[in-house]
């Protein structure tokens, strides 16, 4: 039962995000998280505006930080085994591993979640 308790922490973080409004801790969470967080603060434009006046070379950004940002692309990677990784919130069973039993699932009490569960498990 390895995965049992990564399929309840994945239901209440999507819950927590989309049902509630909750802003991902920008230390901890998964990229899946951030897809969209930028929107939620409204002074998100001001920051970016001060952060290419004092570093117009992106001196302290990465690929992460543009993508989280909304600089550039969107943290979610789409990819074989994604949801499994933290990449992003399944839509397919490739985006878990099929191979070994892992499907994409909705959520047991928010049914807009979606997460990797083994056909035992659900």
């Amino acid at each position: 039962m390895p995965r049992a308790h990564a399929d309840v922490v994945d239901e209440i973080e999507q819950m927590a995000l989309g049902k509630y409004g909750g802003l991902p801790h920008w230390g901890k969470n998964r990229n899946f998280a951030f897809d969209g967080v930028i929107a939620r603060y409204p002074k998100a434009n001001k920051f970016l505006k001060v952060k290419n006046m004092y570093y117009p070379d992106g001196l302290f950004s990465s690929e992460w930080t543009d993508q989280v940002l909304g600089v550039n692309g969107t943290p979610n990677i789409i990819k074989k085994r994604c949801a499994i990784e933290g990449l992003c919130v399944c839509s397919d069973d490739l985006h878990c591993a099929p191979e070994q039993g892992y499907f994409c699932r909705p959520g047991k009490v928010y049914t807009n979640a979606r997460f990797c569960s083994s056909t035992e498990e659900y």
